[in-house]
């Protein structure tokens, strides 16, 4: 009976001391992230100005189109705006080569 005695106890030993480590580092992470938040600016920005008399619905529609022209550009694969260096990714008949050669061959059934 005395050995059952010490294991319980060092259960309950071991389990409260891993549960209270994990309560101090929840307390330790709690207080690094409360103060690790940004302030609040004192004083608020400056209304912005905008640029040749645009307002903001023109400085909208313009980013707008901006952003467009970009998709469409990568899109269009232009040289300026590929994601990858040519020749660093395979073609696909490529890849489909090497699916084909890794894919073991099954025959389809003969229905009668």
């Amino acid at each position: 009976m005395t050995a059952l005695n010490i294991g319980l106890q060092l259960t309950v030993f071991g389990m409260g001391l891993v549960f209270l480590i994990l309560a101090v580092m929840a307390f330790l992470i709690f207080f690094l992230v409360r103060m690790d938040r940004a302030k609040p600016p004192l004083e608020e920005a400056p209304a912005p100005a905008y640029p040749a008399g645009l307002d903001a619905e023109a400085l909208s529609a313009i980013a707008v189109a901006v952003v467009t022209h970009q998709a469409v550009r990568r899109k269009e694969a232009a040289p300026a705006m590929r994601r990858h260096r040519p020749g660093t990714l395979p073609s696909r008949w490529v890849v489909v080569g090497r699916t084909l050669q890794n894919t073991s061959w099954q025959p389809g059934r003969r229905t009668q």
